[in-house]
């Protein structure tokens, strides 16, 4: 059953989610944690929410683009000359702020 859920509940459910996470109203947040709730009663164990999976997916991509020099991004992944953190990007909106780029660099650097 957990195979089942992994491979088609959470990839349809967390397909894309570190884009679309952060703009998402609350109404819908709670509709997607109920499915992922009542997947839980069906299968028997604890899952993680969908905040989890999505902090755990914005870890793993930053962490990816960081890595490879070749990324288009990777110079966004610049650290601070302390080298315990990065180098935050200027945001001028809120909708750029709670955009990817930022919130990977600032998940990045809480991580270091």
């Amino acid at each position: 059953m957990l195979n089942f859920y992994r491979a088609v509940i959470e990839s349809v459910l967390v397909f894309s989610v570190t884009v679309w996470f952060k703009s998402i109203i609350q109404k819908e947040t709670l509709r997607l944690n109920r499915v992922m709730k009542t997947a839980s009663r069906i299968i028997g164990r604890d899952l993680p929410s969908l905040e989890i999976l999505y902090q755990q997916r914005l870890l793993e991509r930053a962490t990816l683009i960081s890595q490879d020099s070749s990324h288009p991004a990777h110079n966004l992944f610049e650290p601070l000359p302390s080298s315990r953190r990065l180098r935050s990007t200027k945001t001028t909106t809120s909708r750029f702020s709670t955009s990817f780029f930022p919130l990977a660099v600032q998940a990045l650097s809480k991580q270091k």
